[in-house]
């Protein structure tokens, strides 16, 4: 019995309700074969000798009572059985509609559920990130039709993981082996003595900036993967949001003023503006966006940075008159390693990664980022923080 019900178990479903459906009918019909049969004839024959009670009653009163008690003893057998049978019948046949209906409802859930649980299954089951998906079909409005529509999604993105990976490993590649030429080559240079003493100085600073872009590619990438594994940890904390900005301001005025660009603090509110968030990522959070707007400006132009309020929601606001955006480009600038090929030639310290992380940081605290830009005109990123 033990054995049965394992390999019951571990048969498809198809299977378990064929089986389940065979074995109440087979039960179901040894039971009216036998007991039901029986408890018939037993009324059929209670009711009977019942009336022949009365019929010999009445014929004990005429006199006549040996030969109809007789006589109707020999019809009360066949009666029995004959009525018996006329009532079983009626049974079975009710039983076998019974039964039919009971294997059409058994039909209809392997229709509507076994097959497109075999459809979800043998769908998935092919899903891949080394070839490109195929949909799951399955023409319905119910749960498996949502389920369906949500693998499919999933299928799409294991497709476009492929595409993710190669491009990754390519933009990785590249952003490595550039720097780590320049560093190779100088630095063979130097030992062989082909550069003079004199101007070692020179190339010692490009190999120190070609390491700058090393670090700080490594950093982003060690970021954007303690994202991708949910290892968000945020300290959230109330601080003063006109503080952390006045801050990042004071950090990057050097880098501006190299392109004699002004950064102008909007905000005139003299109190301290409290909002709840990790004030370290938010200032990550400033610190890009900011940077960003000074290497995308004009020389001798402005960047406008503002804070406005209202309810409950603080919005930070970097606007700058640069080379703006394209309007093709403005839905991958969130994308890993995106660059577009505007800015490719004024950003060689950038490694595509600086929009992602303030995209993965801001959506962390449960908040917006957006941007609005126009191509040769400038670019303005907003986002939302909660105010404390």
């Amino acid at each position: 019995m033990k054995n049965f019900i394992k390999k019951y178990m571990k048969t498809t479903l198809g299977k378990k309700l064929a089986l389940f459906y065979l074995i109440i009918f087979g039960v179901s019909f040894l039971f009216l074969e036998t007991a039901g049969y029986n408890y018939i004839h037993e009324k059929v024959k209670a009711e009977t000798d019942s009336y022949l009670q009365q019929v010999n009653y009445a014929f004990r009163a005429q006199k006549n009572t040996n030969f109809i008690e007789h006589s109707v003893f020999v019809k009360d057998k066949a009666f029995v059985k004959q009525r018996t049978d006329y009532y079983f019948n009626i049974l079975m046949s009710l039983f076998f509609l019974m039964a039919g209906l009971v294997g059409l409802f058994f039909i209809a859930i392997y229709v509507f559920n076994v097959l497109p649980l075999r459809k979800l299954r043998e769908g998935v089951k092919d899903f891949s990130i080394s070839h490109e998906n195929k949909p799951i079909v399955i023409r319905s409005n119910d749960e498996y039709g949502e389920l369906a529509d949500t693998l499919n999604v999933i299928g799409d993105e294991l497709s476009k993981f492929d595409e993710y990976q190669r491009k990754f490993i390519s933009n990785i590649s590249h952003d490595f082996r550039s720097p780590l030429t320049s560093i190779q080559g100088y630095v063979q240079a130097i030992a062989d003595g082909i550069i003079p003493p004199e101007d070692q100085e020179k190339y010692l600073n490009i190999i120190l900036f070609e390491t700058d872009r090393l670090t700080k590619l490594t950093s982003d990438l060690l970021d954007i993967n303690n994202f991708d594994k949910d290892k968000i940890f945020l300290n959230i904390t109330e601080f003063d949001i006109q503080k952390a900005v006045n801050n990042t301001i004071i950090a990057l005025e050097g880098i501006a003023s190299k392109k004699n660009v002004a950064l102008d603090f909007l905000s005139k509110q003299t109190e301290p503006l409290m909002v709840s968030g990790d004030e370290d990522k938010i200032q990550q959070v400033l610190h890009n966006l900011i940077h960003n707007a000074i290497k995308f400006s004009k020389n001798n132009s402005t960047i406008y940075i503002d804070i406005t309020h209202r309810g409950n929601k603080v919005s930070v606001s970097v606007k700058d008159t640069g080379i703006g955006i394209p309007k093709d480009d403005i839905e991958h600038i969130w994308d890993r390693f995106y660059k577009t090929d505007l800015s490719r030639g004024k950003d060689q310290m950038g490694t595509g990664l600086g929009l992602s992380i303030c995209k993965e940081i801001i959506n962390a605290h449960k908040q917006t980022i957006d941007v609005v830009s126009t191509e040769g005109v400038g670019s303005k990123f907003v986002f939302t923080l909660s105010k404390a």
